[in-house]
């Protein structure tokens, strides 16, 4: 039970975090602190948590390595530990989520909060012009991509639950999310909102998947011009400042790890560029291959198909949406810096324990039928 208020009470604490924080404030170590007590008592209670926990092994050794090869190279010891901090928090919040005794709250709290911070992007938008106005520039926080996390929760929760007024709260939450979506006219948020569809719709009916594909290649062809002048106006396609930066910082990164393809540059790593440092890129891809080389990122990437395989064990119903949230995350995250959000990472961890807590055979009753709900078992 406290591990639930633990991880509620984290994710509940985030509505009041800065998006991009200056030092360690009281909110911000109280919400580290209470992320931390959800993972180790998760660890202490849990035999299936330190099962989870033993899958990330590779991680500490990739973290090892990363530190050492830093330290080496001389890269600062401050910069390294925040560069190692995501993956402990996301460690923590995964190891929370898959022990709570009620998964389900902590589902709808991380729904709760990615709701009202979509709410307050669109409250503060001045103008509904969204060809120049963003709500990112109004609200911040929503550029950490934590909207696509809440789209996973509205649509997973709905696939649980056979009362009327909980489909209803889902499909609401469901529409201000999109829209909200829709007003950061984020491209990379836009990119994972498609591919998740696709893919949710491809594993659910794989006929259906490719016709709604195909269609949307026809249309895209024919409305060729038009939708041109929507990209233009919406998405920015003439604005190749964000752009043209971003692709230089990912240059930057591919050539240092053709410098060193192994190892990497190690954690601390920074590098010059328009006059201004950098320890992070907008590509999660290109920044693992220039800290950790090919040896480190093979290790990031055994966990993460560790847990693809987890997935691949849950009812059939679930899968689509389980694929679907997980493709539209990680496309945001691998196209913009999210990866480094302080306080996404153990949200997503949390999300991704407390769904397999809740869908992994060992601990689900499933009733047959088209609509089959899955009963949360309590933990004894």
């Amino acid at each position: 039970m406290f591990t639930t208020l633990f991880a509620a009470a984290a994710m509940a604490l985030t509505l009041a975090l800065p998006t991009f924080p200056d030092g360690l404030t009281i909110p911000i170590t109280l919400f580290i602190g209470l992320v931390g007590l959800g993972g180790l008592g998760g660890f202490l209670r849990s035999s299936v948590a330190r099962t989870q926990l033993a899958l990330l092994v590779p991680w500490a050794f990739a973290l090892a390595l990363g530190v050492a090869v830093g330290t080496i190279r001389g890269n600062p010891l401050g910069q390294a530990i925040e560069d190692a901090l995501p993956y402990v928090l996301f460690t923590l919040g995964l190891c929370a989520g898959r022990s709570v005794s009620r998964p389900l709250v902590v589902l709808w709290v991380v729904l709760v909060v990615c709701v009202a911070d979509g709410v307050i992007s669109l409250v503060r938008l001045p103008s509904w012009d969204i060809g120049h106005v963003r709500s990112t520039y109004n609200h911040f926080k929503v550029i950490a991509g934590h909207l696509l996390v809440g789209v996973y929760c509205a649509a997973f929760l709905a696939r649980l639950t056979h009362s009327r007024v909980a489909r209803g709260l889902c499909a609401a939450a469901l529409a201000i999310l999109l829209v909200s979506i829709v007003a950061t006219a984020s491209r990379g948020m836009l990119l994972g909102l498609g591919l998740g569809l696709v893919t949710a719709l491809y594993m659910r009916r794989p006929a259906r998947g490719i016709l709604f594909t195909g269609a949307a290649v026809v249309l895209g062809i024919v409305f060729a011009t038009g939708l041109m002048d929507l990209g233009t106006q919406y998405l920015r396609f003439g604005n190749q400042g964000t752009v043209d930066s971003r692709v230089d910082e990912i240059e930057e990164c591919l050539a240092a790890f053709l410098r060193m393809p192994v190892l990497g540059a190690g954690l601390g790593a920074e590098f010059i560029i328009e006059g201004r440092h950098v320890s992070y890129v907008h590509n999660m891809v290109a920044y693992h291959l220039w800290k950790f080389g090919l040896f480190g990122s093979t290790l990031f990437a055994l966990p993460v198909l560790s847990l693809a395989r987890q997935a691949l064990r849950t009812p059939h119903m679930l899968r689509a949406t389980i694929f679907g949230g997980a493709v539209s995350v990680l496309v945001y995250v691998t196209t913009a810096a999210s990866y480094k959000s302080y306080f996404l990472v153990p949200m997503v961890g949390m999300v991704v324990g407390a769904s397999l807590q809740l869908t992994m055979p060992a601990r689900m009753s499933v009733k047959i039928g088209p609509d089959a709900a899955i009963s949360e078992a309590k933990i004894s």
